[in-house]
């Protein structure tokens, strides 16, 4: 008996016009911007299509929990120019910045359009709140730019880079290199979900990162897995006295040095290929920050429980002086 297979399903069209966001208030109608005019209708594409609509980089989006993307294409009115604006919606203003720093590689020039912004060869790029605004196009000279500020403009303020950074050393950062990877962090992927910033010392680039875990034994499990790396593939020195409540140092020809600790629910590491002092100076500095933070808090859940009759016990590497 011979059995005919039956035809491969073709997949079926979807009307991206028809969806709502509310991205599309962002959008430029008709001739709205100077010098562009909308050529068709725009586009919603809403989290379930993420994948299929932007192929190999979709996984990328899905992975930063993308709600949608919202696009229109335009052309010069002049005729010598084209744009396509995709407006991707997140549900907060982290995962926007993370999908936006994703982008951070080659060739760039940061711009004045906040919150955060630059551009590349033919495209530019902005992170607003929980959004992440890319246009990519040719025109004449700053036209492209003009239409994202035009459409940055439409959208409402934004508060600042997540607070997290406030933990990493200020002095000797590199400005704007900072970055939040949900996938990994230093090519590891037990460092995902890492707040990352480079630091320049005298001509040696360092990489620093924090992780925010969701508890004391997460943060602990994930130094443990990074230091495990070393064990396996490098050399481990001295820890540092004082450093964290955990923390262990090493250096591999491949991976580099590293000195990473931690501290409360926060895993912390610097990487780099030079001084090692650097890397220990980084760590100090950042240690000071957020054992300054946690006092905070400390001092004032004190206060507020003072008034129930309530102890709060203050844990040993929370006494150690500052440094």
């Amino acid at each position: 008996m011979v059995r005919i297979a039956p035809k491969p399903q073709q997949p079926v069209e979807v009307n991206y016009t028809a969806f709502e966001s509310p991205s599309l208030q962002f959008l430029p109608r008709q001739q709205e911007a100077p010098g562009w005019k909308l050529e068709t209708d725009p586009m919603v594409v809403p989290k379930e299509y993420i994948v299929r609509y932007l192929g190999p980089e979709g996984p990328v989006f899905a992975g930063y929990q993308t709600l949608d993307d919202t696009v229109g294409k335009y052309s010069a009115t002049n005729g010598s120019g084209f744009a396509t604006v995709e407006i991707f919606r997140f549900p907060d203003f982290v995962k926007a910045f993370g999908a936006y720093s994703l982008q951070k590689e080659g060739n760039l020039r940061f711009i004045e359009i906040p919150n955060e912004s630059f551009v590349k060869q033919h495209s530019v790029h902005i992170w607003r709140g929980p959004y992440y605004v890319r246009i990519v196009g040719q025109g004449p000279p700053d036209s492209v730019t003009k239409l994202a500020s035009f459409v940055a403009d439409k959208m409402p303020p934004a508060p600042g880079k997540p607070a997290i950074f406030t933990f990493l050393p200020d002095k000797m950062r590199v400005p704007n290199s900072e970055r939040y990877s949900a996938d990994k962090g230093f090519g590891q992927s037990f460092l995902a979900n890492s707040f990352q910033g480079r630091f320049n010392i005298d001509n040696d680039v360092v990489d620093g990162l924090v992780i925010p875990a969701v508890s004391k034994q997460a943060a602990a499990q994930i130094l443990a897995a990074y230091k495990n790396l070393y064990m396996h593939n490098g050399k481990l020195l001295d820890p540092i006295p004082n450093l964290g409540e955990d923390n262990f140092t090493a250096e591999d020809r491949y991976l580099g040095r590293v000195v990473a600790f931690r501290i409360d629910r926060f895993v912390v590491a610097f990487n780099g290929y030079k001084d090692r002092q650097h890397l220990v100076d980084l760590a100090t500095q950042a240690d000071q920050k957020i054992l300054g933070t946690i006092r905070k808090q400390l001092v004032t859940a004190d206060n507020e429980s003072d008034g129930g009759g309530k102890q709060q016990s203050t844990p040993a590497w929370a006494q150690r002086p500052r440094r």
